[in-house]
Order: structure tokens, then C-alpha cells, then sequence
């Protein structure tokens, strides 16, 4: 009896342990919940306390975060049982990150831990990064980077300190992954993935789509300085549109690549298996000077408006399979292995012998579709670029590594067809949200063979009607023909009330208040809220979360939505304002932010050393008028002198002596300028190519001036 009973205590000890086996949060979730499905922690508070084998499940709706999140290395999953962060049944958790300013420091999440998953997270508008991947052994499953001001997703170290291959990220696998619309604010940074400078070995992007983003859609970038990376396996991948965002706007600074895969002249051997680039503002594949032995297998380039394939002499690279076409040129491509590529260069096709002869026929499509990607993410290009049966390309390849093929050999570029039809295509049918209803499928079959056609019919519960499929289709019935593995999801939309919930948040608590008018538990679809923030004495409102700077704001309720108004100190009459790196109002900068030598570890920015180069400030004003500002600095080249720009136009030119030592700091003489009332950019500029001093901060003196967000 008595080892029962301590069995039996043992059991009731850990029930809460299984009970709370998951973690639950929301963006109306406080950080001292329990953290169950009915009684949601925050996102951050998760994150702290989850366990290895533990999953962290996000409701959907809009989470407002002014800071970095960071997972550092000691909070890592172990093999085997993984640290995951997943959106909730098929609802979309959006990470926004609207309110950080553009410096390098302000990434969304820092992931320096070992062995997380994440699964179906938007992450948008941060001030550089989306996510830098700085650890190694993680999963990034089907997430989105949307609007960030630097690449949305980037691997490489975080601590400069690692400065061997061994200790960079390493085995990180990005799946079924979209970027789109990442843009900084000089245009030139922002790529849809980067995996450069300091990245480690066995990183694997595969499925993944990035596209209109400002500069490529993949970026690879080495230096002298840092040394070859790893060499970065892609496997069915798509890039398209680069250079031109979804608004139509396009940029004049970015390199506008597909996939850029190099540079320095640093020799690393990427591999890239069955990618597809289109419609990039430069090429769709270059090495840009990478001299390495580049693996290219079973890749289609399609009207790039420069090089389908720009890769320099000099490399080793390996060219088997691939296609392009319709691109304004292609050059010294490496070796051409076994006669195995078509290259369509000004209208004529080379590289083969005999030559085959590429054309529009060869394709059962050139009409790229409105939808490019299925429900997990994974690229689905339906009819475009596939090859048609009767082509000449099919089979046409020669076998190599890691190229699956139906048939007698491979065919040629991306899209394998093959004389077999293949047979073994899975189609998924969901109902979001679940309890929305259902879909009937007709016929059902384990799996399909390409050219099935396959009827979906949906099925709504009671108070629940159908809005549309993933397709785009609003009938009740759709037609599905299988070409690929597929995943069509209906979307039902609730008849009863909806009970969105709005969560706010003074920023600091003392700053002020927000009033929220109506002020309810719950919301309705579309339901307007006016929003009213109240500072305290002396102090005044900065921003909203979603960059806005009026007090009074309105939103409409779709989802569960949290709100941050940012307060600060009203300031009044004469004040210096000091920006120092990193700081309000210290915007972008040419150069490197490096550490000093002096005891304190003082950061300073070490501006690039070329005419033109400096760093932007912003700040605000609230009347026009004269202003005097300073600059404090260190310094052991020759005296330089540089401009001050305001808003663009030049004002003055102020001198930079040298200092004793590179301990030792100084102050440039105060120099007089006009700001305008409202927002202004100073800048510091370099006049010649001179080794410039390291800047420590700018003081403005004058009415008031406080710092602003960057443009």
C-alpha cells in the first residue's frame, strides 16, 4: 500500500508537468500567465522558460515589439529534442517590429542558440535584420521576412570575437521560407537571405522563395578581411523580381541579382541544385568574384535583364543541365560539363554542339502565376517554365549528384518532367480554422499521377460560412490538377461576433496613458478603436508602434492586436542633445562600429575612407532657427576637414585635428547651422580619401532638439 500511495504522489507531482506540456501565447498574453491555451504568457516570457522537447504555440494576430528578441547560447534545445516556436493550428502570428529604429544593432530576433524550430512566423519591419541566425542546428520552417530594413534573414556570427570558420553558425536548415520587400533606407543592404562574411559549414536553404527586395535575393558575400564561409548547399529554390519592390518601386543602389554568390575573389564551393531566377534587375546567378568551383546542376534562368549566368574567368565552376533564356547576355560561365547547357545569349543559342535550339515552344508556360508557393511554403510555379513533353530538352542531361530525374537521364533546367509521368503525388485538403468546417475531395486516392484532376467541394459548420481557397477561388467548388505536391486550404469565416482582444502599452509605465475609446473586453471584425495618448507632466508623445506620431490614432480590429504608445521628456527652451552610436537619431553611416582603445571599450564609427563617405543624424525641431553643433572624436592620421550637410545642402566645413593618441578625444569647434522646424538629416561627410577620425557623437544645441526616427 505504501508504494502505491508514493506512486501515486509522484503522478499528482508531475500532472502539472504534463498538463502545461506546451506553452501558449498571444499578443494580448502577460508575462506573468500561466502560459496555458486559455491563459496566454508573452512571447518573450516563453522563450525564457521553455524546455528542451517543449513547443511554444503562437496565436494568431499582430505582436507590437520594440526590442530585440535574443536567444543566447546557454537557452538551445539539445538533438533530438528541439526548442520550437510554432503558429497555432493554421492561425498567422505576425512578429511587427515597426517601431525600431533602422540601425544595425535593432534585428528582430538574435537566434544564438542551438537546436530551436521555427514554424509559420511572419516576422516584418525590423530595423535591420528579420532574424540574424547566429547558432547552430536550428530549423527556420515556412516563415515569412517582410519590410525589414536590412536582409530578412541573415546567417552569420554575432559576437565578433568568433573570428575562426569553426565557430560560426553551422547545420542550420532554412525551409519552405519566404522574403519579400526588405529595404533599408540607402537601398543598397537589404536582401531577401544573406549567408556571408562570418558563416559557418552545412547551411541549407531548400524550397525557399525570396523576391523585390531592394538589393539581390540571396546574397554571399565574403571579404579579405573574414575569409572564405562555408559552402551553402541550395536545393529548389526561387528568386524573382529583385530590385523592384511589390509597390512597383525600384531602386537605384541595389544589385538586383537572383543569387550572388561570392565575392573578393574568395573561393567557396556553393552548390546549387534545380533554382530558378527570373525577372531580377541584374543577373539571375553570378559568382561576383568568386573563384571558386561553383557546383550549377539542373538551374533555368528566365529574362533577367542581365546575365542569366555571370560568372567570371578564371573559376573552376561546374555547369551541368542548366538552361537559360530570354537574358540580355551570358559569360565565361566555367566549364561546361559534358556538353550538358543551353545558353540563350542576344537571341541565339549557345554552349551546345549540336546546338539545341531553345524557344517559347520548349515551355508549357511563360505566364508567371499569381501564386507561387503551396500551403507549406514550398515553391509551385504550376505551368511556368515546365518543360513540354515534345521538347528537346527532355532527357537531355547527363546524370550527376543529387539530381532525381524520371526517365532514361535527367531533362534539362529546373522542371523535370521526363518521359515517366510521375505517380506519386500527395494532395492535402484543410479547413482554416478547423472547426470552420470541411473539404470533400473526389476522387480520393493515397496519391496521384501528374494530370489528375481532382474536385474539392467545402462543407461549412453550423455558423461558420465560406470565404475563399488559397487559390484565390471564392466558389464553392474548385478544380485541382496535380503537377506537384499540394496543399489547398478553405478559409471559413465565424457568423457569431468575434471576440478579438487589444492589449496596450505606456512605454515607460510613467510616461503617460493611452485611452481606448470604445474600451471593451472583446472586439468585433473590423471594428474601429480610437486610440488617445495622454503623456504625463513633462512629457510628451514620441511614437505609436506602427511609426505614427499623432495622439490620437484609430485601428480596426481583425485579429488579437497589442499597442505601444512611446513616451519622453517634453523639452522646452535652450537644450544639448547628444546622438552617439547606436542611439536615437543615429542613422545609417559608411563604415564599421569598432571598440576603441581606450580602457572603457568606448564604441566609436569608423568611417570608410573615400570621399563622400559619413554618417546620417536625425533630429527634430519645433521651430527654425540657428543651432550649433560639435563633434567629439579621435584621431592619429593627418588633420582632415569635412562638410556638414543639412537636409542634403551644404553648410559648412569642419575641421578635425589630430589627437595625441588613440586614447585621447577631442571636441571640434562649434560650428553654427540652421535647422528647419520639424524633421532634419545632419550629416558628416568626408571631403577627401584621407584616413578620417573615429566619431564618438555629435552634440546640436539650440530650441529643443530631440532625437528622430530614421527615413
Amino acid at each position: 500500500m505504501k508504494k502505491e500511495l508514493t506512486y501515486l504522489f509522484f503522478i499528482i507531482l508531475l500532472l502539472p508537468l504534463w498538463i502545461n506540456a506546451q506553452i501558449y501565447v498571444s499578443p494580448a498574453g502577460k508575462e506573468t500567465n500561466s502560459g496555458a491555451i486559455d491563459t496566454p504568457t508573452t512571447i518573450q516570457n516563453a522563450i525564457k522558460i521553455v524546455t528542451p522537447g517543449q513547443t511554444i504555440f503562437m496565436r494568431g494576430g499582430i505582436y507590437s515589439i520594440a526590442s530585440t528578441i535574443f536567444i543566447t547560447r546557454e537557452n538551445s534545445g539539445i538533438a533530438g529534442k528541439l526548442k520550437r516556436i510554432e503558429a497555432y493550428a493554421d492561425e498567422t502570428p505576425i512578429l511587427d517590429f515597426s517601431s525600431q529604429r533602422e540601425i544595425n544593432e535593432n534585428k528582430g530576433i538574435v537566434l544564438d542558440g542551438f537546436y530551436w524550430y521555427f514554424k509559420g512566423i511572419t516576422i516584418r519591419k525590423a530595423g535591420d535584420n528579420g532574424i540574424l541566425l547566429s547558432g547552430n542546428s536550428n530549423t527556420i520552417d515556412n516563415c515569412i521576412f517582410e519590410k525589414n530594413r536590412d536582409s530578412g534573414l541573415q546567417i552569420s556570427r554575432y559576437y565578433a570575437a568568433y573570428n575562426s570558420i569553426s565557430q560560426w553558425p553551422s547545420n542550420n536548415l532554412i525551409l519552405n521560407c519566404e522574403s519579400f520587400d526588405n529595404k533599408d533606407s540607402l537601398a543598397e543592404n537589404a536582401d531577401g537571405f544573406a549567408a556571408k562574411l562570418t558563416c559557418g559549414q552545412g547551411n541549407i536553404f531548400r524550397g525557399c522563395i525570396s523576391h523585390n527586395n531592394s538589393d539581390d535575393g540571396w546574397d554571399l558575400y565574403t571579404k579579405k578581411k573574414t575569409g572564405p564561409i562555408g559552402a551553402i548547399l541550395f536545393e529548389n529554390c526561387v528568386a524573382y523580381n529583385n530590385g523592384t519592390l511589390t509597390n512597383g518601386s525600384t531602386t537605384v543602389t541595389g544589385d538586383k541579382n537572383g543569387f550572388k554568390l561570392g565575392g573578393e575573389g574568395i573561393p567557396v564551393n556553393h552548390i546549387l541544385r534545380r533554382c530558378i531566377a527570373f525577372g531580377n534587375g541584374q543577373h539571375g546567378f553570378t559568382d561576383n568574384n568568386n573563384l571558386g568551383a561553383i557546383e550549377m546542376t539542373n538551374n533555368t534562368s528566365y529574362n533577367n535583364k542581365s546575365n542569366g549566368f555571370g560568372f567570371r574567368e578564371g573559376g573552376k565552376h561546374q555547369f551541368r543541365n542548366n538552361i537559360s533564356y530570354k537574358s540580355f547576355k551570358d559569360k565565361n560561365f566555367g566549364k561546361d560539363v559534358e556538353n550538358s547547357n543551353v545558353w540563350w545569349i542576344k537571341g541565339s543559342t549557345n554552349g551546345r554542339t549540336p546546338a539545341l535550339v531553345i524557344s517559347d515552344d520548349d515551355f508549357v508556360s511563360l505566364t508567371v502565376p499569381a501564386v507561387l508557393k503551396n500551403e507549406d511554403g514550398s515553391p509551385n510555379l504550376g505551368d511556368f517554365l515546365a518543360l513540354k513533353s515534345n521538347s528537346d530538352f527532355i532527357d537531355a542531361g547527363v546524370q550527376t549528384t543529387g539530381i532525381e530525374f524520371n526517365g532514361t537521364a535527367p531533362d534539362l533546367g529546373a522542371r523535370e518532367l521526363g518521359s515517366q509521368q510521375k505517380t506519386d503525388f500527395v494532395l492535402k485538403a484543410i479547413a482554416k480554422p478547423i472547426a470552420g468546417g470541411s473539404v470533400s475531395v473526389s476522387p480520393v486516392k493515397a496519391t496521384y499521377d501528374a494530370g489528375d484532376v481532382i474536385t474539392l467541394t467545402v462543407i461549412p459548420s453550423p455558423d461558420y460560412i465560406f470565404k475563399s481557397w488559397s487559390n484565390g477561388e471564392t466558389t464553392a467548388t474548385t478544380i485541382v490538377k496535380m503537377d506537384a505536391n499540394k496543399t489547398i486550404s478553405a478559409t471559413f469565416k465565424s457568423t457569431l461576433p468575434a471576440a478579438y482582444v487589444l492589449t496596450t502599452l505606456a512605454n515607460p509605465i510613467e510616461g503617460g496613458e493611452i485611452i481606448v475609446n470604445p474600451n471593451k473586453a472583446t472586439y468585433s471584425e473590423g471594428e474601429i478603436v480610437t486610440l488617445t495618448a495622454v503623456p504625463s507632466k513633462g512629457n510628451e508623445l514620441k511614437s505609436w508602434n506602427s511609426g505614427e506620431s499623432t495622439d490620437v490614432v484609430t485601428i480596426a480590429m481583425t485579429a488579437d492586436t497589442g499597442v505601444t504608445a512611446t513616451f519622453g521628456e517634453k523639452l522646452i527652451g535652450k537644450h544639448t542633445l547628444r546622438i552617439e552610436e547606436a542611439a536615437p537619431g543615429f542613422c545609417t553611416y559608411d563604415g564599421v562600429i569598432v571598440i576603441n582603445s581606450s580602457a572603457d571599450n568606448k564604441k566609436v564609427t569608423n568611417i570608410t575612407d573615400a570621399s563622400g563617405s559619413g554618417i546620417n543624424y536625425t533630429v527634430k525641431v519645433p521651430v527654425s532657427g540657428l543651432y550649433t553643433v560639435l563633434f567629439r572624436y579621435v584621431h592619429r592620421g593627418k588633420t582632415t576637414s569635412a562638410k556638414v550637410k543639412i537636409n542634403a545642402a551644404d553648410t559648412i566645413e569642419v575641421s578635425f585635428p589630430v589627437t595625441s593618441s588613440t586614447t585621447k578625444f577631442a571636441t571640434t569647434e562649434s560650428s553654427t547651422v540652421r535647422l528647419n522646424k520639424g524633421v532634419n538629416t545632419i550629416r558628416l561627410e568626408t571631403i577627401d580619401a584621407l584616413p578620417f577620425a573615429n566619431i564618438d557623437w555629435v552634440e546640436i544645441t539650440g530650441e529643443a532638439p530631440v532625437a528622430d526616427s530614421c527615413p
